[in-house]
């Protein structure tokens, strides 16, 4: 009941709460369809229940926001939906058709209840995503590009994006480890992460890194295994798409799915199923390059065993010849005998020659090889030195910044924080434990 001060009529705050929910139960007594933006899920795993935050935007500002729950047992069967559907799970950034219900807590305000949603809705925005961005590629001129790009006849030299720890990485070093010394191959790795929210973000950044040094380099490959055919929606992402069209070094994907194509694979200069087979397209270069050294190999030697054949028979001939002869005629029979061999090693030296001209650049690098072999070593040496101080993390340390850890977990956003949470920072000289008492964004400053 409210109470009076003076002459005012005083509700306390519950009793305000309490008039609102009922006041919204009889209102909003049935479900309805809402479309918005799934800004962020913030998935607790402890409890299986999921608050988002949705939002509407307009012309990119946001002109409504509001939370919202997904019980436990709703959410499991939406993302068990959206697996089967879309081959995605609901995550962040996905526009979302669903089903909602008005609940209001004295405690937690008010929120919206989402009971289902419609995957159909959801499988046509990731479509139009996909269509859009090929459809900005082509308006600009640049979706063949990188497949029109071109490498040398042996490209030894490859960077690779992957994930050091997956397994489409392992598989691909699998197939190429027995002929790496055999040819010559050097791989080096620029970890990122290939699925996710981050894993856009995380490509680019190796791209430009790969990019700061791109003439030590022949061809990129980006690989990625173990994760089927979920969370491949990033690569129709335009800006990636965009980086790999107009990349100057050809960009090769095997990404592991075998349904419809990806806007990144479509613009990537070669494409392959798994990293398995792309290791094998890889090889197949060397492999037919080995076979035709051998092909020309093996027409000198019929050629050379066929012409001195003949030869031999020749001079057997005039042999015979001479020694039923005349003495008079062992003179001339020499000198033809020398004639004959002069022209033998005439002929053996055209043919030579001649396959000489079909070996072309086969035949000079190996003379040129052994010249060069230790420069391009000491050029290797000194670009994987380059990349290690790029990307060693006491270099960044030393400039004044920090890395922080939680839970053992890498914090590169302040939405990974919580108050009173237990964190690690970690400074050029020393490591330091703290827990969080304020968190502020820049919206807050």
């Amino acid at each position: 009941m409210p109470q009076t001060f003076g002459d005012k009529k005083v509700f306390s705050l519950f009793e305000v709460c309490s008039s609102i929910k009922k006041t919204l139960d009889e209102r909003y007594t049935s479900r309805f369809w809402v479309r918005a933006e799934l800004m962020k899920l913030n998935y607790y795993k402890y409890s299986g229940h999921a608050y988002p935050d949705l939002v509407q935007k307009d012309d990119g500002r946001v002109v409504a926001q509001l939370r919202a729950i997904i019980w436990k047992s709703d959410l499991l069967r939406i993302q068990s939906a959206f697996l089967q559907v879309l081959n995605e799970p609901l995550k962040d950034g996905l526009e979302i058709l669903f089903e909602a219900s008005i609940t209001f807590d004295a405690v937690h305000g008010l929120s919206l209840r989402i009971h289902q949603i419609d995957t159909s809705f959801s499988l046509g925005m990731i479509e139009r995503e996909k269509l859009e961005t090929i459809a900005k590629l082509k308006s600009r001129g640049v979706f063949e590009l990188n497949k029109n790009r071109s490498f040398r006849d042996l490209p030894k030299n490859v960077a690779v994006i992957s994930v050091e720890t997956s397994k489409g990485w392992s598989d691909f070093q699998k197939v190429v480890e027995p002929y790496t010394t055999k040819y010559g191959l050097f791989f080096m790795l620029f970890p990122a992460l290939l699925q996710g929210d981050e894993a856009v973000a995380s490509i680019r950044q190796q791209l430009r890194k790969i990019l700061s040094v791109h003439t030590s380099f022949d061809m990129v490959m980006i690989i990625r295994g173990g994760g089927g055919e979920a969370g491949l929606s990033c690569y129709n992402n335009y800006n990636l798409c965009s980086d790999i069209a107009t990349y100057p070094l050809p960009v090769l994907t095997g990404i592991g799915h075998s349904t419809n194509l990806t806007v990144a694979e479509m613009v990537a200069f070669h494409h392959a199923i798994t990293p398995t087979a792309l290791a094998e397209y890889y090889l197949d270069i060397f492999h037919k390059r080995e076979s035709e050294l051998k092909s020309v190999g093996h027409a000198i030697v019929k050629q050379v065993t066929f012409a001195l054949k003949i030869h031999k028979t020749q001079i057997k001939n005039i042999l015979i010849k001479t020694t039923s002869s005349f003495p008079r005629k062992i003179t001339y029979q020499q000198f033809k005998i020398s004639s004959l061999i002069h022209t033998y090693q005439s002929n053996i030296f055209r043919i030579i020659k001649a396959q000489h001209g079909r070996l072309d650049f086969e035949i000079v690098t190996l003379i040129k090889s052994g010249q060069s072999q230790l420069k391009k070593y000491n050029r290797e040496l000194s670009t994987i030195e380059k990349i290690i101080q790029i990307q060693n993390p006491e270099n960044i340390l030393k400039k004044g910044y920090a890395y922080i850890t939680a839970n053992k977990r890498t914090i590169r956003s302040i939405k990974q924080l919580k108050a009173n949470q237990e964190i690690i920072i970690t400074m050029k000289d020393g490591i330091v434990n703290a827990d969080v008492l304020k968190i502020q964004t820049k919206k807050d400053e």
